[in-house]
């Protein structure tokens, strides 16, 4: 038996002799290939000792005053003979009482990703405040910087999508070609917010860290969410935080020995509440002996001397998410209820208001504790504590995306984006997740033979039950085009895609909680537009939009700015298409023709990441293989899901392992693996493909596990490598000259193949010899492990000529 230490809070708990701790990993799991799995546990009971009745609180009793929330999971790490397994989170079940006497409590382990999605809960994009980083200066110079300068990685950018009809060329009030009448008003449009820098903010916000080279690629920093909350664009300046300056309690209080100070938090600029016991703080009777009825706690808030003829609204914060937005154009005033019966945790307040011009003036926040008091025959009485809290505010010109931003949870986006790019999420460390590509995580597995550990008496094999329709489908769309789209395709919208196989499994569907809105291209230009109408030719709010913007494009077009007209030369079109080098990508799950380049784009969403995966998957000679091992420490803590492990002559990647942490027994769900890895030497990734001039590349270099360094080189002449050595997986420039080669390079042979032998395996791969002139170079990729072993493999740089 291995000696199991379970660990909350850095607390070690007593655990039982006899009790079997296991523990299930799953990563990707064949039956439902979009759904990002982590560690979990079956329940186990720990023992009711002195030592675990004060971790837990004494959790049987219900009378005692816990100081935590027992609906909260807590951080926790399982060892195995003092070396890490997992960490995570414990949640506590429930506990036994045997005669009359705390005998055991049972509770559950989650593995870190589990916790991430405890850790972003209920809340919603909007009250990730951390995104005010994003915020600029709201001017008409400002919106034309973001829609035309490419050069200057803005955060916040803005589409040319409008809620009204324009045209292009036709002479019609709403032309907005160069010498026409019509125009886009540049207050119009609503903004996009890189993806990027919604997960910065999510880091910043909750204290965590995101890695991955994929999160650092165009693929990934040019996708934006459009940010459309209304109809019609309407300016707010930013939220700003009512800043409190001054708190004083009430002369006349029912009890003087109450301080503001106890409530209203003069450096944090917040009003905090908790439930109160009425006998203690309402002391103050006419009569002992009587009855308190229920407190009420009630929150007003009122602005003086604000500036005339500015809307105002405030938003009402409580622990941290809005709970109410009052429009005080009307009223300055508002009001917030609390009963006392419902409040069970400490409520903490913060007030921000926004207006749609700037504006000044001066607001008072007073708190009310209130119960009515009963004694004698049918008398009553009223008790009341008073606190207030003032300042002054004083909104500006600036733009905050938070105005704008999509009613959407946080988990909700969060899973979405990771379902669009088929990404794995994982934790290495407390606090700390790896972000990337399926295929990227399981082409990093080391190569793990575990033949001698597998008890092959009992091996299972299973038919791989695959799915006969795998479908990948967007939000349906509003937009009128989108509606004339499916009229002609049956039904199917723009992007959608469904993969049919000749099976007798069920149907499988990707529902991304995203809209995927049609463009609209106009005729002889390159001015694309988006139209919020729907078939009614009625203006429409979007769902939540993930956009790519494409490079810088000349185009004529109109600009208003409110008074006067700018002929406008360039913008970046927004829509489903982004271009890296000379290769195009799209957010469309089906190849079907961009509506910006008018023909259809190969490298979908589907193909890109989701057809690796299933073609490994849907392999003819694929079986689900059930076996059962018993694991040393080192493997059992050291074994990674994306490894391939060998067993016998064969290769497997794991669909899950359920791990007996005490026995080391280990029975594993292993479907075969037909794919190539970076540590097997074998893995030629797709060819890049540059322009013929003079430019930098950045090479994202992936490591393979238990890799320590890898270093770049080439044989290519001019061609510079920075760094090219790197100790832990991350970005290289690699920098071209210009290609002025003449000699042809590969050769028309019938195949275009080029063979190579310098990765370890021969490998062949097909180029392209339209071009003569091509340049091919060949970036030699060389790892060391940890165990002083190496493996290579190489990228391909075509450069046209």
């Amino acid at each position: 038996m291995r000696g199991v230490s379970v660990y909350i809070e850095g607390v070690k708990l007593d655990l039982f002799d006899d009790e079997q701790i296991n523990v299930t990993s799953i990563q990707q799991n064949v039956q439902d290939i979009s759904k990002v799995f982590t560690d979990f546990s079956q329940s186990f009971t720990v023992p009711a000792t002195p030592n675990n009745n004060q971790v837990f609180e004494h959790f049987y009793q219900n009378d005692v005053n816990a100081t935590i929330d027992f609906n909260v999971r807590r951080e926790a790490l399982i060892e195995i003979d003092l070396t890490t397994f997992r960490r995570g989170k414990i949640s506590l079940e429930k506990t036994e009482v045997k005669n009359n006497e705390p005998y055991s409590y049972q509770i559950t382990f989650y593995g870190d990703v589990a916790s991430l999605k405890d850790t972003f809960g209920e809340s919603k994009l909007v009250d990730i405040s951390t995104l005010s980083s994003t915020d600029m200066s709201y001017t008409f110079a400002q919106v034309s910087q973001r829609i035309t300068d490419d050069a200057t990685e803005y955060p916040i950018r803005f589409p040319l999508i409008v809620g009204r009809n324009v045209t292009y060329g036709d002479g019609a009030s709403t032309d907005i070609s160069h010498g026409a009448s019509g125009s886009i008003l540049y207050n119009e449009l609503f903004p996009a917010l890189a993806v990027y820098q919604i997960f910065n903010a999510l880091q910043t916000h909750y204290s965590i860290t995101f890695n991955g080279g994929f999160l650092s690629s165009e693929r990934f920093r040019r996708a934006f969410l459009y940010c459309q909350n209304a109809e019609t664009f309407t300016f707010n300046t930013k939220p700003l935080l009512m800043d409190i300056v001054g708190a004083t309690a009430f002369a006349f209080n029912n009890n003087n020995s109450l301080l503001a100070a106890d409530y209203f938090s003069i450096p944090n600029d917040t009003l905090t509440i908790s439930e109160v016991v009425p006998s203690v703080t309402f002391p103050t009777v006419t009569s002992a002996g009587g009855t308190y009825f229920n407190t009420q706690h009630i929150i007003n808030l009122t602005l003086n001397n604000a500036t005339a003829g500015v809307d105002a609204f405030i938003d009402v914060y409580e622990n941290d998410q809005l709970i109410q937005t009052y429009d005080v154009s009307s009223s300055s005033s508002l009001s917030i209820v609390r009963n006392n019966d419902n409040i069970n945790t400490s409520r903490v307040f913060k007030f921000f208001i926004r207006s749609t011009a700037p504006m000044t003036g001066q607001f008072v926040i007073t708190y009310r504790q209130k119960t009515l008091y009963t004694y004698g025959v049918a008398q009553l009485e009223t008790l009341e504590n008073q606190f207030t809290g003032s300042g002054s505010i004083s909104t500006t010109s600036t733009l905050s995306v938070l105005n704008y931003l999509p009613d959407m949870k946080v988990v909700d986006f969060f899973k979405g984006i990771l379902q669009m790019f088929n990404l794995t999420c994982y934790g290495t460390a407390k606090d700390v997740y790896q972000i990337e590509p399926l295929d990227d995580w399981y082409q990093k597995g080391a190569i793990v033979d575990i033949t001698e550990y597998t008890d092959i008496k009992s091996t299972k094999i299973d038919r791989v039950k695959l799915f006969k329709n795998i479908s990948f489908e967007y939000q349906e769309s509003e937009c009128a085009t989108n509606e004339a789209f499916r009229d002609i395709t049956g039904g199917r919208d723009y992007g959608n895609t469904n993969q049919l196989y000749e099976y007798d499994g069920g149907e499988y569907k990707i529902d991304l909680p995203f809209e995927n809105m049609m463009m609209h291209k106009f005729t002889d230009t390159d001015l694309q537009v988006g139209k919020r109408l729907n078939t009614d030719i009625q203006t429409y709010i979007p769902k939540p939009m993930i956009m790519y913007a494409y490079d810088t494009t000349s185009a004529q077009w109109r600009f208003n700015d409110g008074s006067s007209v700018t002929d406008m030369t360039t913008y970046i079109p927004f829509g489903q298409d982004l271009q890296l080098g000379t290769s195009d990508f799209t957010l469309n799950f089906n190849a079907d023709i961009s509506t910006f380049l008018l023909e259809p784009v190969a490298n979908t969403l589907f193909a890109v990441y989701y057809a690796p995966y299933l073609t490994n998957l849907y392999n003819l000679k694929n079986r689900r293989t059930n076996v059962k091992t018993n694991l040393p420490i080192s493997l059992l803590t050291g074994l990674q899901l994306n490894d391939r492990l060998i067993i016998r002559d064969k290769r497997y990647i794991c669909e899950s392992m359920k791990s007996n942490l005490n026995t080391g027994d280990v029975d594993l769900v292993l479907i075969n693996d037909f794919r190539e890895l970076i540590a097997d030497g074998g893995v030629i990734p797709e060819i890049i493909i540059p322009d013929n001039s003079a430019q930098c590349l950045n090479i994202d270099i992936l490591f393979p596990n238990n890799a320590v360094s890898a270093t770049v080189t080439t044989t290519t002449a001019g061609v510079t490598i920075t760094p090219s050595t790197l100790t832990s997986e991350g970005r290289t420039q690699v920098c071209l000259p210009v290609n002025t080669a003449t000699d042809l390079i590969v050769t028309e042979d019938g195949t275009d193949n080029i063979t190579d032998e310098n990765a370890g395996s021969i490998a062949t791969k097909q180029l392209r010899t339209e071009g003569a002139n091509d340049t091919v170079i060949i970036l030699l990729v060389t790892y060391t492990f940890s165990n002083g072993t190496t493996a290579a493999n190489q990228i391909f740089i075509q450069q046209e000529g």
